[in-house]
């Protein structure tokens, strides 16, 4: 509110007269000139008389040249009041400037500025109440209504003429307000429920006039329809996971892709590819980083492919290289000393009509490679010490996160073995690079990782706060790394939701890896943007810019769900841009 200054207090149209001056032409001057008032000088002495004083005693004719004498001979106003008949004139406050008066104040015009001010506030404020969103009510000390705006009204169903002036305890129970009023509190976006029927966001406070407490105020903000809605989707979502359950029993026996998590682009190719291999016996080679899945991979082919027999996992990285060919082909009895007696089969002869996964194939021993190079092209091999081949018919499947091709220039691999190898060659996408299915991830682990524990609680939400951070990080552990970070959060949790508050302590400080880019790519989609954490804010609200924040038409042209947008522009706080749209 502004002050009342002194220029909003003081009558500037004014003219000086002779006190001599007959009151009809004192009229005529004020009724000629439209002046507020006339300033009547008598030597030292001032005067003022405006046209509803003159209107008022019916002497507008009468001569008031004695006003000279009234004036000199008055020692003060009471004189000049009781002397003088029409007790019209008053000593005012003068304004001057270089000698001249330029305006005068009286009690009349600070009533009148007063009066005006008070009403221009009331309208100020009653324009306020009835065009914020929330419903507000103010109450005096004695718990008395005095606010009730017409969004109070519309939410709880009460006029303004019923309840303004009586005591609130009449209307409402649960009260918020009078608590803030009786215990002098400030509440600041707590969940309310004043009714039966209404969940709100309240903030209250007391009001003070100087250090006295004179009322309290509170506002309200209607979340009826969205608690409603929530529990309606809780009810929908308890449904969908039953299903979702049921589902995954249904396609574990007949989709051997089941467990493969997601639908970004590269996921999507990677399936589309693996489904088309397994149905030949051709070598595949899985690249990609550590923890991306390539075992999930390699599994989800031995399965497809309907091969008969066992799936064989090796890690080319565990083995002690004295014993990997031991291990991979076996060894007849007495090959070497401490060997069993009765000899020992290998890893390859047990997968005999099944699959061989070499997992780290990269960490294969030099003069390994060579003897699986046999292998792969005449389909047996010898155990150590024996002296007859043995005929296997398997499926070699491998997995590298190392630059193979870099690994033939330094010699550490052979060329004709990685052309044996790669035959077809699937590639698994880091998970930074495919964000978008990091909710589908978590969500599907969650369900994996409660239905397996023992906690009483069933843990089926998660934070908003903690998918952002999933979100933005960059996970250099991929899949693997979600899911050991997932199993924590499920153990340490109590309640029904995971939250960020029992992330690992280093979590929060892990670096980007993606390189930043200083231009949009043309025509790009969300989910082909690397480096989500400096460009997705840019990208959705210069999207959502570009077709008239037509959110439909935004989340096509982003190439994510409707439902993924919503969430990413909470996220952001672009719910609010341009609402009128």
């Amino acid at each position: 509110m502004l002050p009342l200054c002194i220029k909003d207090i003081i009558i500037t149209n004014v003219i000086v007269m002779d006190p001599s001056t007959v009151l009809a032409d004192v009229a005529n001057v004020i009724a000629n000139n439209e002046q507020s008032a006339i300033i009547i000088r008598a030597e030292s002495n001032w005067g003022y008389i405006t046209l509803n004083d003159l209107s008022r005693t019916g002497q507008c004719a009468q001569d008031i040249a004695n006003f000279d004498a009234v004036i000199t001979s008055a020692s003060c106003l009471d004189d000049i009041v009781e002397n003088y008949p029409a007790n019209l004139l008053r000593t005012p406050v003068l304004f001057e400037d270089d000698q001249k008066i330029v305006g005068i104040s009286t009690p009349e015009s600070l009533i009148d500025a007063l009066l005006t001010q008070y009403h221009l506030q009331q309208a100020r404020m009653t324009a306020v109440l009835d065009t914020v969103g929330e419903s507000v009510c103010i109450i005096d000390p004695n718990n008395k209504v005095v606010v009730w705006n017409k969004r109070a009204e519309r939410l709880y169903g009460i006029a303004a003429d019923s309840i303004l002036g009586n005591r609130i305890d009449n209307f409402f129970t649960n009260l918020l307000v009078k608590k803030a009023l009786a215990e002098q509190l400030v509440v600041k976006d707590q969940y309310h429920k004043p009714c039966s029927s209404t969940h709100v966001l309240i903030n209250a406070a007391p009001i003070f006039l100087k250090s006295e407490v004179v009322g309290g105020v509170s506002a309200e903000r209607d979340i009826t329809e969205v608690v409603t809605l929530n529990q309606e989707l809780t009810r929908t979502s308890r449904k969908v996971q039953s299903l979702e359950s049921q589902i995954d029993k249904i396609n574990a026996g007949t989709d051997a892709f089941a467990n493969v998590s997601g639908h970004s682009p590269g996921i999507v190719t990677a399936v589309s590819m693996a489904r088309r291999v397994a149905a030949t016996n051709a070598p595949l080679l899985i690249r990609g980083e550590s923890g991306t899945g390539k075992e999930v991979f390699a599994r989800a082919v031995h399965t497809a492919s309907g091969r008969q027999g066992k799936f064989m996992e090796i890690n080319c990285g565990a083995i002690p290289a004295n014993l990997f060919e031991s291990e991979l082909f076996g060894y007849q009895s007495g090959a070497f000393t401490g060997a069993d007696k009765k000899g020992k089969v290998g890893l390859i002869e047990l997968a005999d009509g099944g699959t061989v996964f070499l997992d780290e194939i990269g960490e294969m021993p030099k003069e390994m490679q060579v003897k699986l190079l046999r292998v792969l092209q005449e389909k047996s091999f010898y155990r150590v010490g024996g002296e007859k081949p043995i005929q296997v018919d398997v499926r070699i499947i491998s997995a590298t996160h190392r630059d193979l091709e870099e690994m033939i220039v330094t010699g550490d691999f052979r060329e004709d073995l990685y052309y044996r190898l790669n035959v077809v060659t699937l590639y698994l996408p880091p998970l930074r690079d495919r964000r978008e299915d990091i909710p589908e991830l978590v969500y599907r682990k969650l369900k994996n990782f409660t239905a397996n524990s023992n906690q009483e609680a069933v843990i089926n939400k998660v934070d908003p706060a903690l998918m952002a951070v999933f979100l933005e990080h960059d996970w250099p552990g991929n899949v693997r790394e979600l899911n050991n970070i997932l199993e924590r959060l499920v153990i340490l949790t109590d309640g029904d939701s995971l939250t960020t508050a029992n992330l690992p302590p280093n979590f929060l400080t892990n670096g980007h890896h993606g390189k930043p880019i200083d231009k949009l790519p043309e025509n790009a989609k969300l989910k082909t943007i690397p480096e989500l954490s400096t460009l997705e804010r840019l990208l959705i609200e210069q999207t959502l810019k570009e077709v008239n924040f037509n959110k439909a038409m935004a989340a096509k042209k982003l190439g994510i769900p409707r439902s993924t947008l919503y969430y990413k522009m909470h996220q952001f706080n672009l719910e609010d841009i341009n609402v009128n749209k």
